[in-house]
């Protein structure tokens, strides 16, 4: 879930979840009360597959392909660590402390995540599996998996390092005079257990927002996963909830889930004129949904896989316009069903340096195809039939001193009369490490919509896009924008609680409608880099000073703004 918003899903594959967004989920219907006949019958069958997988998973459990030949694991050797060493602690009072008030993460929560066990033949590639794994969990800041001979028996050693994982959170972010923050308390790793609990309140450009989370990664020390979060905003409310057979390694056969929300809330349409100037169209959105899907591998192995599945939505949903409820959207009671297919083959680099200081991260390079078709008949609820096909593709490099990575997604529905709606986005990123210690990255990335639900549209500013421009500096349907960084990490523990660096930094974009000039500005500067040196995973945050230039700003031209560090 990102801050300020979006789903909690199933760590599943992008195949299933990306369904989530498609138009034709969210497509309004003129019936009112046979798609209820539908939904019971959707949920009735969800319900006894997904007992039925459970039941077959647990009889028959994980099923694994090895390809390797080689020695032996005669012992796994699981040794965990507080945040700080028993000499760091032994020299620092606070230090201690630290280490005295919260669990390590115990040592059974570390196994349960490994795809090798004893008696197995080593893999290399399951043991660089099973390390992604352990950090995907978010609760270490260091993960080394070795192997050593022991009277001549291959030991696996597998080492931990937690992070910080108790947050007493208290972010902000400005951009040009706009103040926005967040205060709260999250705990990742909550008793030692890798599980996140929290409460988080945060004042939003647009809204007000207390949220309560949490979630349980494995039920009883099953694979089965569950968890949600509860927004109470300043203009209404939403929860999100999901359970389910997340795939969790290359090998894994099957996997389902579901994913539900229930929401009331109040959405923002936004079309901007200019940098004085913006129309607001204000929409509430009521909603109750739940999506179900069931998926197998025909090929499971240890660098690639083919999944291949089935998903099936429920929902109702309507957006009313606030201050005409005469001029309401059609409310929404409606069925959709899709076969879906994933292909992925592996390749992952683990660095340091490119989106936090000396913390483990991995690079995503993998080859994937993914494939779906939604299908929505008449007799699901809508006053026209439709498909809606959908595709996403994403390849990378790596090389030595850096990587290239490239994607697209798109999706639309068709009916009789054509395309209804739709969306299409390609990005293109690369990043080099030349000299220790530092990284350069480009991005660029495009986008177009058309008829996207209200309030779906592109919005840049505020730090997303170019990041010295205030909220709503540019919306509409088309998108392009890009960004060029360079960062020196020049301290990556300075006194045992601080990483330190700086960067420079161009920005340059825009959105626009169909009916509009391209609008588009941008902005180039300097700035500071920190980060919480015990912390977990990518953690960078940003102070920038940029001068501004092109469409979409007011008042001075230098503008200092800071937040959370741009993600590459």
């Amino acid at each position: 879930r990102r801050e300020g918003g979006g789903v909690i899903c199933l760590s599943a594959s992008r195949a299933q979840l990306i369904l989530l967004h498609h138009p034709i989920l969210r497509r309004p219907s003129a019936v009112s009360r046979r798609p209820f006949i539908i939904h019971a019958m959707l949920r009735a069958t969800g319900v006894l597959v997904a007992v039925h997988l459970a039941c077959v998973s647990a009889v028959a459990g994980q099923v694994r392909q090895s390809e390797s030949s080689g020695p032996v694991i005669d012992t796994v050797i699981v040794l965990t660590r507080n945040v700080f060493g028993p000499e760091e602690a032994q020299r620092n009072v606070f230090f201690r402390i630290a280490n005295g008030v919260r669990f390590t993460t115990r040592a059974g929560i570390v196994r349960r995540e490994l795809l090798f066990r004893q008696g197995d033949p080593f893999d290399s590639a399951l043991v660089a599996e099973s390390g992604r794994n352990l950090r995907a969990l978010g609760v270490f800041r260091q993960v080394i998996i070795d192997t050593v001979r022991l009277d001549g028996r291959l030991a696996a050693v597998v080492s931990t390092a937690d992070g910080w994982s108790t947050q007493l959170r208290f972010g902000f972010q400005s951009t040009g005079g706009v103040f926005t923050w967040n205060a709260g308390v999250i705990e990742t790793n909550f008793l030692g257990t890798a599980n996140p609990v929290g409460i988080n309140f945060r004042k939003e450009v647009d809204r007000e927002a207390l949220t309560f989370l949490g979630n349980i990664n494995r039920v009883f020390g099953s694979r089965i996963s569950t968890g949600g979060f509860y927004d109470d905003l300043s203009d209404g409310q939403r929860g999100v909830w999901q359970v389910g057979l997340p795939f969790r390694a290359f090998s894994d056969r099957r996997g389902f889930g579901i994913v539900g929300e229930a929401a009331s809330q109040r959405i923002l349409q936004f079309r901007v004129t200019d940098a004085t100037q913006a129309d607001t169209v204000q929409y509430h959105r009521r909603a109750f949904s739940n999506r179900f899907f069931i998926a197998t591998a025909p090929v499971a192995k240890n660098d690639r896989y083919v999944r291949i599945g089935v998903a099936a939505l429920v929902k109702r949903e309507e957006y009313r316009l606030r201050q005409d409820t005469a001029l309401a959207i059609p409310d929404t009671v409606s069925g959709a069903v899709s076969a879906f297919l994933e292909y992925r083959r592996a390749n992952f680099k683990v660095v340091t340096h490119y989106n936090g200081f000396a913390h483990q991260e991995d690079l995503d390079l993998s080859t994937r195809v993914e494939l779906a078709a939604w299908v929505a008949p008449t007799a699901f609820g809508y006053e026209r039939g439709g498909i809606g096909p959908q595709i996403t593709v994403s390849t990378g490099i790596g090389f030595p001193q850096g990587f290239l990575r490239l994607g697209a997604w798109g999706n639309g529905l068709f009916t009789s009369a054509g395309l209804d709606s739709g969306r299409v986005n390609v990005s293109f990123t690369v990043g080099t490490q030349l000299l220790r210690r530092q990284a350069t990255f480009l991005r660029l990335q495009a986008g177009a919509q058309k008829r996207p639900a209200p309030g779906a549209e592109f919005d840049l500013g505020h730090g997303t896009g170019p990041r010295s421009f205030q909220p709503h500096a540019f919306t509409g349907t088309r998108s392009v924008w890009g960004t060029f960084e360079h960062r020196l990490y020049l301290f990556d523990d300075l006194l045992g609680l601080l990483g330190l660096g700086f960067a420079t930094f161009l920005d340059y974009g825009g959105a626009w409608y169909p009916d509009q000039p391209a609008r588009a500005g941008g902005n180039v500067g300097i700035g500071i880099r920190t980060g919480a040196a015990r912390a977990t995973g990518v953690n960078i945050g940003r102070i920038d000073l940029g001068y501004r230039f092109g469409d979409g700003w007011s008042g001075n031209r230098w503008v200092v703004s800071f937040g959370r560090g741009v993600p590459f």
